[in-house]
């Protein structure tokens, strides 16, 4: 077993990628593993994902050189000639991933991971080379760090910002995986302000050739990235909020960020969600009657209602209002807001308490001015939810329906 399992096994954690590596060659891996499916990946197919019981492992395969003249840094002094597991070992991103094991051979470290790891420290021990090599590897180092809780080694920093351009490089859905466990993690602020610190975040967002001159623009080292942390359970409201940072209101949102996000090759589900949260500015939202909340409801949904009302709590948050009786109109309508969705009340023509077939029985024909209708009903039961009963919903559209030419 080699990288990121031992690596948390070691730290009593929960392995997530389990990765091996073997002198078997992969058609001797499909082989063994017959039984089981088996994809062949990696530029020259020398890594095997194997599935067994829906749990993926990959297993790769050494190079057919046997040995190779190499120097362990701080190991020896002097070129000695070692196994090429060790040499492996040796190439990959950082030290905490530079580990192996097996139960003949026990523990392998050559690159000192155990103590950057007991350091909590991510390092690379050849940064420009490692990064030139895989440009992704500048973003891992990010992730890697939010999701542990460690700091980034001086000299892979200073790598990582000299490299950062390198970035353009790199797939787009290799990216958004990244940039996705970044945002989900624990410390979605720190990596966020991270990505900016090192110079990958307007990489990032230039991916479908917006300029980075308009980017640059509008991306000032005083923006606070504070809310990311709270969150973490919706990529879609993570997105929005880091654009809204960004580009400093959702239309410039809009317009500039979700044609970038939608590069990113994001599921569309989560572009759908992200599309509506952007559809209003958030600051100037007002909840403060539970009427304007329920129109709210029925334009953009009840949770995404909730939500914008926490994005708009956190960005007067950001913004630092400190003005008292803005934090108690703030503090009512968040009541309101929780009041409204215990409630419950009707926001959607299916929760109307007439049907289109009960229409036709009074006598009005399908088609578009029975939507029209059905719209107006509904806006006099969000008006008054308490009128949300059938006698007086059909009543209504009876009046509605006399009145209208034949």
């Amino acid at each position: 077993m080699v990288g990121g399992c031992v690596r948390d096994l070691l730290s009593r954690k929960k392995g997530k990628d389990w990765d091996i590596v073997t002198d078997a060659e992969p058609e001797q891996i499909q082989e063994i593993f017959n039984n089981f499916k088996t994809l062949l990946i990696g530029k020259s197919f020398q890594t095997v994902t194997l599935i067994i019981n829906s749990k993926v492992y990959h297993i790769s395969s050494l190079h057919k050189e046997k040995k190779q003249k190499i120097i362990i840094q701080h190991d020896v002094r002097q070129e000695e000639r070692i196994p090429l597991l060790l040499q492996d070992l040796l190439n990959r991103d950082f030290t905490i991933n530079s580990l192996a094991w097996n139960p003949q051979k026990g523990l392998l470290d050559p690159a000192k991971g155990i103590k950057d790891l007991k350091q909590r420290i991510i390092r690379s021990r050849e940064p420009n080379l490692r990064f030139q090599e895989d440009p992704l590897r500048m973003l891992r180092a990010i992730r890697i760090a939010c999701e542990l809780n460690f700091a980034i080694d001086k000299k892979t920093k200073y790598s990582i910002c000299n490299n950062a351009f390198l970035l353009h490089q790199v797939s787009s859905e290799r990216i958004r995986e990244e940039i996705s466990s970044i945002l989900k993690s624990s410390e979605a602020q720190r990596g966020i302000e991270l990505l900016r610190y090192c110079g990958l975040e307007r990489h990032i967002l230039s991916k479908d050739g917006v300029k980075k001159e308009l980017l640059g623009n509008s991306s000032s080292e005083k923006i606070s990235f504070y809310g990311l942390n709270e969150f973490k359970e919706d990529l879609s409201t993570l997105l929005a909020l880091w654009g809204r940072l960004y580009f400093g209101s959702c239309h410039r949102t809009r317009i500039f960020f979700l044609p970038l996000i939608s590069s990113l090759r994001f599921k569309n589900i989560i572009l759908k969600k992200l599309k509506i949260l952007l559809s209003k500015e958030w600051t100037s939202l007002d909840f403060g009657t539970t009427q304007n909340i329920r129109f709210l409801m029925a334009k953009v949904g009840r949770e995404n209602c909730k939500t914008m009302f926490r994005l708009k709590k956190t960005l007067l948050s950001t913004e630092g209002d400190s003005n008292r009786l803005n934090k108690r109109a703030l503090a009512l309508e968040e009541r309101l807001v929780q009041d409204e969705l215990e409630k419950n009340p009707p926001v959607s023509l299916t929760d109307l308490a007439v049907k289109g077939k009960d229409l036709i029985k009074i006598g009005l024909p399908p088609g578009k001015r029975m939507g029209e209708i059905l719209q107006l009903l509904l806006n006099k039961v969000l008006v008054s939810p308490e009128n949300n009963y059938k006698d007086y919903l059909l009543s209504i559209a009876a009046k509605i329906k006399d009145k209208d030419p034949e």
